[in-house]
Order: structure tokens, then C-alpha cells, then sequence
């Protein structure tokens, strides 16, 4: 609702900070972003949503933004009949931006009569940095990440190097920035040579900085994976990455491309069933690594996309 088109970004990027907050739940199944944003800005039925979706209820929103003021509307609507659950108008400065999100999130838990348990009080959304200038450029790198073109990705870049600039501390950004030369290495936009090194070197830094970050472990995965074929090193950063975070999506994403290059398919099939019907696997468990395969078995010619 931003008379500003250039501010799409933040929508976007509330929207899916929302979705990750949510998905965090465990007796909540949360669609992810690409299937949840196929509606994005189309006045569709909600029973034609809740049944495409397989879903009982849907939370729409908009915002509005003006220099440093927000208005966030925010409502949770019953799919079979159509009634409002909840809806609230929130009026705030940017910089409780986080403290919105995570309003939000615990909220619409509240509503759906969900147990958090003895995790209540930890906030849902991680601001990552305080830094409202990169924030910014964080959810902008993530824009135009998300249109997955060349132009996109060289705008990806800028974005996250810049937010990099604002707080050389927010690992999220680092995770970006390898999540960027990672898929445009796939989309032939650089040689893989000349990003995919760069790639690992970000997801690094994003470790040092954070650990514990799932984005930044599954963005170094996917390098050791396709790249490096170091198969050791991709299976502990897949694992470590659902460990951390089960419902984080693009993790799901590559564990059963990663067995199914172990030659365990029966155990790829399940998983990515699971991940499909569930929008997210909670209870995968950590694959080992280490094993290598023959040569021929490496060389087989299946690709992944980031």
C-alpha cells in the first residue's frame, strides 16, 4: 500500500521475515516464501488459496511506508468461512521494526491457540543487526535475489556488500552475499572459478561472526556439494544447518540432493516427500558425511539450483 513503488523490498522482506518467525513453531505448518508469494498482490478467493495451499488459515498484510514512519496492517482470516481471527493496525517508528515483527509473529501463535512452551519469551524474529541502513540494504539484496536474473544478482551483490559496509558485524548479510555468487554461478552470470571461491570466503565470514547462523552453514554446504565435491564438509554444514534450524527451507532444499549424490535414494525420497508435504522436515537428522563415490557416480550430470 506504499505510495513509494521502490518500497516493495519491505514489504517483502516483513513478509518473510514473518514466515521464518512462524515456521520456528513446531505444531505450526507454515507454507514457504515462493509458495506463499505465488498470491502476492492478486484478489484470489481464500478458499481457492487454503485449498491450493492446503492450508486452514491465512494471514494478510500491507504496509505503509513513510521516511522513518510505518503503518503495518495485519489480519488472520479463517479459510473456511472467511471471518476474521484477528486483525490490528500497528503505527511505529522503523526502528521497532523487529520488535513489530516479532509482535506479530507471537501473536498470531496466540490466536491459533499454539503452545511456544518454556521458549516463550524468546523473540521469534532475529534483528541480526541494529543497523536500520543495512538492515535495509539487507532486505534489498534479498529483493532482488529473490528475481533470480542477472541483473538481479549483480544488484544483490551491491546491496549486500553495502549493508556489509553499514555493520561490518551482520552475518546475515555475508550469508546473502554467498547465497548471491552461489546462484549466479548456476544462472552462468560469473564463472563459477571466479564467484563460487568468493562464495565460501562470505559464508566463512558469516560463521566467524555467527556460528550458530543455518543460512551461512547451508551456503557453504552447497559450495563444498557442487563445487568442491568435498562431500565431508557438505554433509556437516547440512547437518549442522538443520540442526540449528529444521524449518530454515533451502536447507531441506539440498539434503536430498546431497544423499541422492551418496547414492541413498530411498532415504532422498523420503525426506524430500517430507519436506514437500510438511513445507518443512522438523525431525531430519543430520547426515554424517565423509563418504566419497566413485568417480563415474560424481560425474553424473544432475544439477542443482541454489
Amino acid at each position: 500500500m506504499s505510495s513509494d513503488p521502490d518500497n516493495e523490498f519491505f514489504a517483502d522482506g516483513i513478509t518473510e521475515e514473518i514466515i521464518n518467525a512462524l515456521a520456528q513453531i513446531e505444531d505450526l505448518r507454515v507454507v514457504a516464501r515462493t509458495s506463499a508469494f505465488s498470491f502476492k498482490g492478486k484478489h484470489v478467493d481464500l478458499r481457492t488459496v487454503g485449498e491450493r495451499l492446503n492450508v486452514t488459515t491465512v494471514l494478510e498484510g500491507s504496509v505503509r511506508k513513510s521516511g522513518n514512519r510505518l503503518r503495518i496492517m495485519a489480519q488472520l482470516i479463517n479459510v473456511a468461512d472467511g471471518y476474521h481471527i484477528w486483525s490490528e493496525r500497528c503505527d511505529r517508528e522503523l526502528q521497532d521494526i523487529f520488535e513489530v515483527q516479532d509482535e506479530i509473529a507471537k501473536t498470531i501463535v496466540d490466536r491459533l491457540k499454539v503452545t511456544l512452551g518454556a521458549e516463550r519469551q524468546k523473540p521469534l524474529v532475529r534483528a541480526g543487526t541494529r543497523n536500520l541502513e543495512a538492515y535495509q540494504l539487507y532486505l534489498k539484496g534479498r529483493f532482488h535475489w529473490n528475481k533470480r536474473t542477472p541483473d538481479g544478482m549483480q544488484r544483490a551483490i551491491e546491496y549486500f556488500r553495502e549493508a556489509i559496509e553499514k555493520d561490518p558485524a551482520y552475518a546475515l548479510a555475508d550469508a546473502g552475499l554467498a547465497d548471491t555468487y552461489n546462484l549466479a554461478s548456476f544462472l552462468g552470470v560469473f564463472p563459477p572459478g571466479e564467484v563460487m571461491p568468493k562464495a565460501k570466503a562470505a559464508a566463512a565470514k558469516a560463521l566467524e561472526i555467527d556460528d550458530g547462523l543455518a543460512e551461512a552453514h547451508v551456503s557453504l554446504g552447497y559450495a563444498s556439494f557442487t563445487y568442491d565435491w568435498d562431500w565431508t564438509a557438505a554433509g556437516r554444514h547440512f547437518g549442522q544447518a538443520l540442526a540449528m534450524n529444521p524449518s530454515y527451507a533451502r536447507g531441506h532444499a539440498f539434503y536430498p540432493l546431497y544423499l541422492s549424490a551418496l547414492g541413498r535414494f530411498e532415504e532422498a525420497v523420503a525426506v524430500a516427500q517430507n519436506s514437500r508435504s510438511r513445507s518443512c522436515f522438523p525431525r531430519c537428522q543430520p547426515c554424517p558425511g565423509g563418504t566419497a563415490l566413485p568417480g563415474k557416480a560424481i560425474r553424473s550430470g544432475y544439477s542443482t539450483v541454489p
